[in-house]
């Protein structure tokens, strides 16, 4: 803050939009902010930034006269990574409360690279005449405020108010500042489906009469990335990522995978920050992926040849809703998960247990005989219409038969920090989510140690 006043960031390309940028900027000062007006420029650089396209560029070590040469797509990520990086610094220094711009889909692009490079909390308010397209390439994992100016420029009787309401709105937001996390407890991150919600409820609770909050990262889109980030920020204290759906859609390229413009990986921020955590196979059972007619021809063929287990006899996908299609992981693609688990977990540096329950791993991975309404899956309706028994053990998911030998064999066993569970359980088994809570219990209390639990009922290795 500059005399009391929070430090607001209002960042576009100043060769195009100058007017846009200056009205932002008044109207912030107004409101009581202290406007930083910084250029990201694409074309050429002006003389009136407080921030100029050379002391963005300067951020990185990239050369103005290289950004005005290359091809637009090209401009674009130099100055994109050059403004994220000047970002960084700024706040780092203390001088970003906020940060506002308006532009279209070019500046847009653009500039977003600096709003995710901010940390999660800091207040960040995109302008764009986008807004009513997919925004998820601008926002990333991190909390951007996409608002509709209705127009890609100019100040007039339409834009004049939804500037000033924008302007307003970030300043206010940056004098929010640290006062709203106070009295906060201490946080662990759950993750989820709707088709492995019992669990997470039951955990939640129990975590909340310790003394926890919680919070629910639902596995779809952004929000497995959001939560590493929130992991390394500090903010996450220890995981129960107990649905790690989002590898099976971001390894067939659904819509709610992982987002591309996120530089991180799954399963690191955790084993990197040292931090209690349970890992279950939750949810790779099945790819929310998008509407069928989306589904690439080949998948389809798959399900008809029963390379893929169809929906009961149909030969064809279950489909969740109009948007959303089930994809079933082939036995070949869960040994390469298997891989990619294995080769995070074993990095860790703090208390991690992998836990691998036996009857199946999500409300759809379940055999006709445990359906319930409860569990999500109603009685009557067949098994669930990703479940795959094994042929010796028809209790057991034929996936869970093909992962216990893999995962026992690649998880490391001189990591004194990682062990490995196999319960004859079902993920939405209320003894399995005890299990769970008990495990982190001992981890939080430093009472857990590598080859516990083994005398539990119903647990196998």
């Amino acid at each position: 803050m500059k005399n009391g006043k929070p430090n607001i960031i209002v960042v576009g390309m100043l060769d195009t939009k100058g007017n846009e940028i200056k009205f932002i900027a008044d109207q912030v000062a107004f409101y009581g902010g202290n406007p930083v007006i910084m250029n990201m420029s694409l074309g050429k650089d002006v003389d009136w930034a407080d921030i100029s396209l050379d002391e963005v560029l300067a951020a990185n070590g990239t050369d103005k006269k290289e950004v005005f040469a290359a091809p637009r797509a090209s401009a674009i990520e130099m100055v994109g990574n050059a403004g994220a990086a000047k970002a960084v610094q700024l706040y780092e220094e203390g001088k970003v409360d906020g940060i506002i711009s308006w532009a279209g889909s070019v500046g847009t692009t653009t500039v977003c690279y600096a709003m995710r490079a901010l940390p999660f909390g800091v207040p960040k308010i995109m302008m764009t005449d986008m807004a009513s397209s997919d925004v998820s390439m601008w926002i990333g994992n991190k909390d951007i405020y996409i608002m509709n100016p209705t127009a890609e420029m100019g100040i007039n009787v339409v834009t004049r108010k939804m500037v000033a309401n924008a302007a307003a709105g970030i300043v206010c937001m940056a004098k929010v500042g640290e006062e709203a996390t106070k009295g906060a407890r201490p946080l662990i991150a759950l993750t989820a489906y709707g088709t492995t919600t019992p669990p997470v409820n039951a955990i939640a609770k129990d975590m909340d009469a310790r003394g926890w909050d919680s919070i629910t990262i639902h596995q779809v889109g952004s929000a497995g990335a959001t939560m590493e980030d929130l992991i390394r920020s500090g903010h996450i204290k220890a995981v129960i990522d107990l649905t790690i759906g989002e590898l099976t859609n971001t390894m067939y390229n659904s819509p709610y995978g992982m987002p591309k413009t996120w530089t991180g990986e799954r399963l690191t921020a955790a084993s990197e920050m040292g931090i209690p955590q349970i890992v279950c196979p939750g949810g790779i059972d099945q790819s929310a992926c998008g509407a069928i007619d989306s589904l690439p021809k080949e998948f389809l063929e798959d399900f008809k040849s029963g390379k893929r287990r169809g929906y009961k006899d149909t030969k064809a996908p279950y489909i969740h809703n109009a948007g959303v299609t089930i994809m079933v992981p082939t036995l070949d693609e869960i040994a390469y998960l298997c891989d990619y688990i294995a080769e995070r977990l074993n990095k860790t540096t703090g208390p991690t247990m992998f836990i691998l329950p036996m009857q199946g791993w999500s409300a759809y991975d379940q055999s006709e005989a445990l359906a319930t309404r409860a569990r999500g899956w109603s009685e009557g309706n067949g098994c669930g219409p990703v479940w795959e028994p094994d042929e010796k053990e028809p209790r057991w998911s034929r996936r869970a038969t093909l992962m216990r030998p893999l995962m026992r064999d690649k998880l490391t066993k001189d990591n004194g920090n990682l062990d490995y569970m196999v319960c004859d359980m079902h993920i939405l088994d209320k003894e399995f989510s005890d299990l769970c809570y008990k495990i982190m219990s001992d981890m939080l209390d430093e009472k857990w140690k590598k080859g516990m639990y083994r005398d539990v009922p119903k647990v196998l290795e």
